[in-house]
């Protein structure tokens, strides 16, 4: 018997017993379940400005969000590199000059109307972007406007989103982000009452703008939401938020290991003294590098289904106690949080085997707990720590300062690990040393040379056999665009419009491991980097796409009793 207050309860009731009865293969057990969410608005972000994703990718992501109960799809579609959705008002929007990446590759406003019903027939509502003043320059490009300042600008915009809000029924679609922050150069500066009088035309469409803060002001006469990007910009006004913090939940930077530590300890109402006006919490990917042409890409650089899940364990439950402390470093093992992430490790393995065993994206997720890493100081000898149980180690976070295990400038650190295995045996294991994870990692540096793991010199041993580096496709490629600066200097050709071939671990085939029966020995160098010090190491079975942990192996941070 299902019984809920209204058609939206009736569904997540519904999605509820069709998770039970394929993990229990038909029989359910007899239980009675009292469950409601922590937020109304639980929702997911893909920046589809940037890199065009197509129908088949943004369907999979809407169907992958109705079974775990996700309902806002917010849609980013305007960026530097492409104005993606098309207008009858102003048709030089879809001309090749408008488009930096996937050229000419936007969404008809019939295409749009599909996606926004194919998610309402699903209970998801859509909250499209259109972003302005800043990450302007495909919109300007289309308009053959300098600058936002230019004349005629404010009223093209105000036509835009109006012609936006006759695309779908304000009861269907009642929010439209305006998007608003970021505008940092001169080109994108505008009168802040540009962003009211767009504010105002949303709202006379019947709909709510909403906006990212920090970003511009607008007049409180609007009916406004701010969705909070960056904590201490949550208090600075009275509008309701969505919270969407860019250090807990942007995954456009994560590794398949970063996706439990992130999600097992941040607490979605991370503002207590703010829950009245909190109206939900949004996931974003954003992904800064090109993509280049083929959709899975994205799904293969970034961790977009398997965040989706533990988004959506977050979002639904929300969490007991908020340990910003353990984001990126998981608390030591047989700790009550440890335990907790354990479990939650395990749900989302065993959803991953049964929900997605044939999926046809994408799902780069493994356990990883069982894993025990010993980190010493090369230079002083120090052992910084025992009993890491993960499988990228983030030996210091620029980030999280307070997650690192080293607050060094330079030095070394060692990275020690046995493995017994019950037999002489090949396997595979995800090695990386770059620090190149999806988003913002390759800014500044450069891919490895041939025969390097990083730029710095790190070294992968086991059993005192130096594991060679992967023949890289690309290697050296140096950024031209300086670090941070990217925005500013949006068509420079650097690394960034270079599309990742093999730098992940998760874009191609693992590493061959040979190990012999007993215990084998595992050590990594890994001196201090210019850009993320880091590495990841776990061995896999199946392919990148989707793997599986290695049947028994056990794991120990120090040197086993050998007799």
């Amino acid at each position: 018997m299902i019984t809920a207050p209204d058609a939206r309860g009736e569904r997540y009731a519904r999605v509820t017993l069709a998770q039970l009865e394929k993990l229990s293969k038909g029989e359910v057990p007899v239980c009675k379940i009292r469950d409601w969410p922590v937020l109304r608005w639980r929702g997911y972000m893909n920046d589809c400005g940037r890199n065009y994703l197509d129908m088949v990718g943004l369907k999979a992501i809407l169907d992958v969000m109705a079974a775990y109960k996700l309902n806002l799809f917010h849609w980013h579609l305007t960026d530097y590199h492409g104005w993606r959705l098309e207008s009858k008002k102003h048709p030089s929007l879809q001309d090749r000059k408008a488009f930096r990446r996937q050229i000419g590759r936007y969404y008809t406003q019939d295409e749009f109307r599909e996606i926004v019903d194919y998610a309402a027939a699903r209970g998801i509502t859509v909250m499209p972007e259109l972003d302005v003043p800043g990450h302007t320059l495909a919109l300007r490009k289309g308009l053959g406007v300098d600058t936002m300042a230019a004349p005629g600008v404010e009223k093209a915009v105000t036509e835009l989103f109006e012609e936006l809000c006759t695309l779908a029924p304000a009861e269907v679609m009642p929010f439209v982000h305006l998007g608003t922050d970021e505008a940092r150069t001169r080109e994108e500066k505008c009168d802040d009452a540009y962003v009211t009088t767009w504010a105002k035309a949303v709202n006379a469409c019947g709909r709510k703008a909403v906006v990212w803060a920090p970003g511009k002001r607008i007049d409180p006469s609007c009916d406004v939401i701010d969705m909070a990007w960056y904590d201490n910009h949550v208090t600075n006004s009275a509008n309701p938020f969505l919270y969407a913090d860019y250090v807990r939940f942007y995954n456009g930077g994560w590794t398949p290991f970063d996706v439990l530590s992130h999600v097992a300890f941040a607490d979605p109402r991370h503002w207590k003294s703010e829950v009245g006006r909190q109206i939900g919490v949004v996931g974003c990917t954003w992904h800064d590098d090109n993509v280049g042409e083929d959709t899975c890409q994205l799904f293969r650089d970034c961790m977009v289904f398997p965040s989706l899940l533990g988004f959506a364990d977050n979002y639904w439950s929300g969490r007991s106690e908020d340990h910003p402390e353990f984001i990126s470093r998981l608390p030591r093992p047989g700790d009550r949080l440890f335990v907790e992430a354990q479990e939650l490790e395990n749900r989302l393995a065993m959803h991953r085997d049964v929900f997605f065993g044939d999926f046809q994206f994408p799902f780069p997720f493994v356990r990883q707990t069982a894993l025990r890493w010993r980190i010493t100081d090369m230079t002083t000898g120090q052992v910084l720590a025992r009993d890491v149980p993960q499988g990228t180690i983030w030996v210091k976070n620029r980030r999280i300062a307070k997650n690192s295990f080293s607050q060094t400038k330079t030095g070394a650190v060692s990275l020690e690990m046995w493995i017994e295995s019950p037999s002489n045996r090949t396997t595979g294991a995800w090695i990386d040393c770059t620090g190149y994870y999806g988003a913002y990692s390759r800014l500044g540096g450069r891919t490895p040379n041939k025969g390097e793991w990083n730029r710095d010199g790190a070294k992968v041993f086991v059993n005192g056999i130096e594991i060679p580096p992967p023949d890289w496709k690309q290697p050296g490629m140096v950024s031209t665009t300086p670090a941070g600066r990217e925005q500013d200097i949006p068509y420079s050709t650097d690394l960034l419009e270079k599309p990742l071939v093999d730098e992940l671990p998760t874009l191609r085939a693992p590493t061959k491991l040979s190990l012999k029966k007993g215990w084998n020995y595992v050590r990594i160098v890994l001196p201090k980097t210019s850009g993320r010090w880091c590495c990841t190491f776990c061995p896999v079975d199946g392919t990148s796409e989707h793997p599986r942990e290695v049947e028994g192996l056990q794991y120990a941070s120090n040197p086993p009793d050998m007799k």
